[in-house]
């Protein structure tokens, strides 16, 4: 609730200052001459805050609630990097997930971003976690209206370093694709069932990095790709929602082609993907992991002259 506090000016004066810091909303001091003047302020912004919080808990959810909630939004099955924003949020929530969101101040997470630079992470990944917390709070203030402002709005992107720049040879090419089909004909570590095996992210590898290959797109278009999208009689492909945010086609020729018209082997009913998911019908694979593993077994997996590591996104590159 607010205070008045009574106080000298400077030219000896009395004067009466109202402050209120109510949980949910943005703080107010205002001074006045006189001690009505005062009480009749103070009578007024609680009566606006109190019918403002009726039937609501404004700025009080915790931002591990808040997390918890986001995920199961709509826009939350919509995102293509769900995996890692994800694992962004953990980091968030078990460090601050237990604060209101009204406790939660810019210079609390520049804090925590100071924190991530200080342990060698990259202006790109402080960047990415800075956006990750954004996106809940912009969640929590567009679509909840549990709190009336987004904190991060008030920090500074990093400064994200110069572009990747590498590109695959030829040769690096050959080897990269040899040793993913090399792995994906090797057993898996754990058990599956042969029509497991079949939809596991190593096994769709080589077919993956084919048509990221030759249609220069980016990795999440690759893995979100849906057989609406797809014309093998025109062969054309359309990536209708890219990080540019204007849909274009690419013609599906040789090695593309040829990789696409496997994957309808593995089309299942229920799933939009054209590379689907052993663990169900919502998401495509993560191509991460097998990736780094064909890599290393290629020889790959060592900095360039410019201090680069080949990353699937340099196949874009390639393309190009």
């Amino acid at each position: 609730m607010a205070t008045i506090t009574r106080r000298r000016r400077a030219d000896g004066k009395l004067a009466y200052r109202v402050q209120d810091r109510t949980t949910g909303f943005p703080s107010l001091s205002e001074t006045f001459p006189t001690l009505k003047a005062a009480r009749d302020y103070k009578r007024k912004i609680e009566a606006e805050r109190i019918s403002a919080q009726a039937g609501i808990r404004r700025g009080r959810q915790t931002l591990a609630e808040t997390i918890d909630d986001f995920k199961e939004s709509a826009d939350w099955r919509r995102r293509k990097s769900a995996n890692d924003t994800a694992r962004h949020l953990a980091w968030w929530s078990a460090r601050i997930g237990q604060l209101p969101l009204a406790k939660i101040t810019p210079d609390l997470i520049a804090d925590h971003l100071h924190t991530l630079e200080a342990q060698g992470r990259t202006g790109a990944t402080v960047n990415r976690y800075r956006s990750a917390l954004s996106r809940v709070f912009r969640y929590a203030v567009n679509t909840r209206r549990w709190t009336d402002h987004n904190p991060c709005s008030m920090i500074e992107r990093r400064p994200e370093g110069r572009r990747r720049e590498r590109v695959i040879t030829p040769d690096e090419w050959r080897r990269l694709l040899a040793a993913a089909r090399e792995l994906a004909k090797a057993e898996p570590k754990q058990r599956l069932s042969e029509s497991e095996r079949r939809y596991s992210p190593r096994a769709q590898l080589p077919n993956f990095l084919r048509v990221a290959y030759g249609t220069a797109a980016r990795k999440s278009d690759v893995a979100w790709l849906r057989w609406e999208y797809v014309d093998l009689g025109e062969k054309v492909v359309t990536f209708p929602d890219p990080k540019s945010g204007h849909g274009y086609s690419v013609p599906l020729i040789d090695d593309a082609l040829a990789a696409i018209q496997e994957q309808a082997e593995l089309r299942r009913d229920g799933c939009p993907f054209v590379f689907p998911s052993r663990k169900g019908n919502d998401r495509p694979p993560a191509f991460e992991k097998p990736f780094a593993a064909a890599r290393a077994l290629a020889g790959l997996d060592q900095p360039d002259a410019r201090g680069e590591v080949l990353t699937i996104h340099h196949l874009r590159h390639s393309a190009a």
